[in-house]
């Protein structure tokens, strides 16, 4: 079973506008330096005994991409390759 790797960052800087306004502009980084995980609690190793590929008894490592974490639909998928997210905060 693997473990979790990722190194997120955040980068923000503020604007004032006025003395009411704040643009506040930021920009993050998630799975830095694109970490390959495996073994998600969605994607698991089956503990039956079959042989087959993505069970305890018959992943070999070609196979075990079958559990390797993809892309998902934006940011907030655990685990993902590396993603970008800019971000644009008006504080008023």
């Amino acid at each position: 079973m693997g473990w979790l790797r990722v190194f997120d960052t955040t980068l923000s800087w503020n604007y004032f506008f006025h003395e009411r306004v704040t643009f506040r502009p930021s920009v993050g980084f998630y799975n830095i330096f694109n970490f390959a995980n495996f073994d998600l609690p969605t994607s698991i190793m089956s503990g039956l005994l079959t042989g087959t590929a993505g069970t305890i008894n018959g992943t070999d490592p070609a196979a075990h991409n079958t559990n390797r974490v993809g892309v998902g639909t934006g940011v907030f998928t655990l685990g993902s390759p590396r993603e970008i997210e800019f971000s644009l905060k008006i504080v008023f």
